[in-house]
């Protein structure tokens, strides 16, 4: 039976989760069941108290030009070895993609351990991992093992990084102090610590480290007047689950009215046209029945991911109906892509 499980029934994923990945320490696995559990979804196919399948679905606040949303990240994907190459997990995908259109939800996202295994789902890289080739040692350095919630110094951690990530990003994870004391003890967990640097009295970077046998860098934020960010390997894919949610929030450098056609073969309910007026303080998007003559772009959801995200110029789409393929080229370049997306969460 396929459900979302309740709070009492959630414990009964550890052993899969123990199995699946099982290079997690002892230490993360009892904070992740004692702390992450307490807010997120969890979709099952459970038979009695045995776990055949599930997806964890972790909630964040992420800014979306400049509009909150709580978004779900994908993680703990995870089947059981017998019931594997059986369908379990497609079933349970298809559920909370379409689950999060009737919801609204303009996009859920994932780091993939393997990208072949959502392609098929039409998730679309968007981001890569975020770095920063910086010389730190002329900055008084702290070190922190512990940071009371609500001290001085934690709003002080926190108003730095808001502030960083938001600059030249459209998309963002916006960090409170739930979130940063959540951080707190998922650092702990792992005997992890935390460095801050400092020019004068002013926080210019932020360092977390963590790992029981083996100390790794989590997380690196500098702040923009001592370094520029640069970029790693592939790491955010993006499935959008809600195309008109999404384009609300866009705008364009001109006024336009267009005609999009969406391919989507698994949430039926965005397998449409919409159609998109948009200016430079507006957007109206809706879903209408039938385009029937009319001129129109059609793009698959994939591609329209990449693209719309402003990830990759160059995607496929089909202009049709136009007497003049040059206007419709005209309307799609003048919106204003996504420039900017700082998310660096893991779990």
């Amino acid at each position: 039976m396929i459900k979302y499980l309740k709070k009492e029934e959630k414990v009964l994923t550890k052993p899969l989760y123990k199995e699946a990945f099982f290079e997690d320490s002892d230490n993360f696995v009892e904070y992740y069941y004692n702390e992450k559990t307490k807010d997120n979804r969890i979709l099952a196919d459970i038979e009695g108290e045995s776990i055949k399948s599930m997806i964890m679905l972790n909630p964040y606040t992420v800014s979306v030009f400049g509009k909150k949303y709580g978004l779900d990240y994908i993680v703990a994907v995870a089947t059981k070895k017998e019931y594997k190459r059986q369908g379990y997990m497609r079933r349970l995908l298809d559920k909370v993609l379409i689950d999060m259109n009737s919801e609204k939800v303009p996009f859920t996202y994932l780091i993939p351990a393997n990208k072949d295994y959502y392609l098929p789902f039409d998730f679309a890289f968007v981001a890569r991992k975020n770095v920063y080739d910086v010389d730190l040692s002329s900055f008084k350095k702290s070190v922190l093992k512990g940071v009371k919630s609500e001290s001085k110094e934690a709003c002080e951690i926190l108003r730095f990084i808001n502030n960083e990530v938001s600059k030249d990003n459209d998309v963002y994870t916006y960090r409170d102090m739930h979130y940063f004391e959540r951080e707190l003890k998922e650092i702990a967990s792992e005997n992890g610590f935390i460095n801050i640097y400092r020019k004068g009295n002013e926080i210019v970077a932020y360092e977390s480290f963590w790992g029981l046998e083996k100390i790794e860098l989590k997380e690196r934020i500098v702040s923009s007047s001592i370094a520029k960010r640069e970029y790693g390997k592939e790491n955010i894919m993006v499935r959008i689950t809600n195309v008109a949610e999404l384009l609300s929030n866009f705008r364009s450098s001109k006024d336009i009215d267009i005609i999009i056609k969406i391919n989507d073969n698994i949430v039926e309910a965005q397998n449409a046209y919409f159609r998109v007026q948009m200016g430079k303080d507006f957007a109206n998007v809706c879903k209408i029945s039938d385009a029937k003559d009319s001129a129109f772009v059609e793009f698959d959801i994939a591609d329209f991911t990449a693209w719309i995200f402003g990830y990759i110029d160059n995607v496929n789409f089909n202009i049709v109906n136009f007497v003049d393929k040059s206007i419709a080229k005209d309307s799609l370049d003048s919106i204003n892509k996504i420039s900017g997306i700082f998310i660096n969460e893991l779990v």
